[in-house]
């Protein structure tokens, strides 16, 4: 199922616009930081988007993850997106006679929405458990379907696929799926898991993702949190 992570990255206007069109440019992801999901901590490898932004035209900048209010595309050269050291970067051209267009614009460049998202699917991950803390997943892969300027960036976590994070760390635990999905949706994971090894990369959970975002899986929705820094035994 397709999931959503949010970040405190800003969005701004970028340089001069002129009355049909304007730029915007933002991170949809922040490389390297941790972040609480439901129990358990989560941070974007480097190496997450490298296939879908080799592979993929069809990449699209969209307002809060709705497809009906689309504000560029890769395909018609209104949206670029690249990584750097610091994470996803994405741009998209805004056009301003676009109700949706001038819309965006005029939020993001009052300054009433500031911050970014991005859309995916898991292709792989890797966990780790940590003696002090909740086990750790690092998504080293993943299948970017889009990214959005939001309003809400305080908590990282908007849409989380419950089952496919249980199944993969029992994958690399041991441990009961069923069990796991439970306490993930409680938020109850403990601090340790029975793994032998500090590191289980999960290519027995890897997935092909499919070619569309499929509906009906469950969906787990968390407010905004007024913090987002994982910190080891707090």
């Amino acid at each position: 199922m397709k999931e959503t992570r949010i970040f405190a990255a800003p969005v701004e206007v970028r340089g001069e616009s002129d009355e049909k069109t304007a730029t915007i440019t933002g991170y949809g992801a922040v490389f390297g930081e941790e972040y609480e999901v439901m129990g358990f901590t989560e941070s974007v490898a480097p190496s997450a988007f490298a296939k879908s932004l080799k592979e993929r035209n069809d990449l699209a900048v969209v307002w809060s993850h709705d497809a009906d209010r689309v504000l560029g595309t890769r395909d018609s050269g209104s949206a670029r997106f690249e990584t750097d050291d610091h994470g996803l970067r994405y741009e998209a051209d805004l056009d301003l006679v676009d109700p949706d267009g001038l819309s965006a614009y005029r939020k993001i460049a009052t300054g009433k929405v500031r911050q970014s998202s991005f859309s995916f699917e898991v292709v792989r991950d890797e966990w780790e458990e940590r003696d002090d803390g909740p086990p750790h997943r690092t998504l080293k892969e993943v299948r970017l379907w889009e990214a959005s300027p939001v309003l809400w960036g305080a908590n990282p976590a908007t849409e989380v696929d419950i089952q496919r994070a249980a199944r993969s760390l029992a994958d690399a635990t041991d441990r009961d799926a069923d069990e796991l999905a439970a306490a993930i949706e409680r938020g109850e994971l403990p601090t340790s898991t029975p793994a032998s090894v500090e590191a289980v990369s999960a290519d027995a959970s890897t997935e092909t993702p499919a070619d569309a975002p499929p509906s009906g899986a469950p969906v787990a929705t968390s407010p905004p949190e007024p913090t987002r820094k994982y910190i080891p035994g707090v």
